[in-house]
């Protein structure tokens, strides 16, 4: 899935190749220790580039943070499109909670805390990760009522509140695990709903 950059990136080759190093070293300090320990001076030593031009084009560490978590993580978790979109969703809701139970789902808890303090961070957030992930379980869900596999009256966004918000809960919260057996279960349980049988239709 293409991922939308958060802030548009200058056409110049230098200063591409300025913004790939720091984009490195952003995702480097990230890794070793964590959006706690993660500062615009930081970065801007480790790559090389002076802190000005760090702060012109990232206003603040959560936007740097996340741009840096994006390009690191293009490939979180696809979106596979097979004949089968309930197949599909089972999938990419596997492979969302392999990458959740590991460091990026560290980073991420890092990166959606900081999201409740910084603005910058949560449009960062939203543009670049929330909405393009959510148009493409909405294109998966609305494959899925076209072939029959989903309800015709299926309402996508709250679909994706009640699959995905589960998840965010879990890695937030880390209350109950984040694996295969989970993202199978949280998919069953909307599958099947949670009323008895009426028996009067026995």
């Amino acid at each position: 899935m293409p991922i939308i950059a958060a802030t548009k990136p200058p056409g110049r080759p230098r200063c591409q190749e300025t913004r790939a190093a720091i984009l490195q070293a952003a995702y480097d300090l990230l890794e070793s220790g964590g959006l706690a320990a993660f500062t615009i001076e930081a970065v801007a030593e480790r790559s090389g580039a002076a802190k000005t031009t760090v702060y012109r084009w990232w206003p603040t560490k959560g936007a740097l943070a996340m741009e840096s978590f994006l390009r690191a993580s293009e490939v979180l978790s696809p979106f596979p499109e097979t004949a089968s979109p309930l197949a599909d969703l089972r999938v990419q809701l596997r492979l969302f909670a392999k990458a959740l139970g590991g460091r990026s789902g560290r980073l991420l808890a890092g990166i959606v805390a900081e999201a409740q303090l910084d603005p910058a961070t949560r449009d960062a957030f939203i543009q670049s990760y929330v909405l393009p992930r959510r148009q493409a379980a909405r294109r998966l869900l609305e494959r899925g009522i076209a072939l029959g596999e989903f309800r015709p009256d299926l309402d996508p966004d709250s679909l994706c509140d009640a699959l995905y918000g589960a998840f965010y809960m879990r890695l937030l919260f880390g209350h109950a695990p984040i694996d295969e057996a989970a993202a199978d279960g949280i998919l069953d349980l909307l599958l099947h709903g949670i009323a008895a049988p009426d028996p009067r239709l026995k």
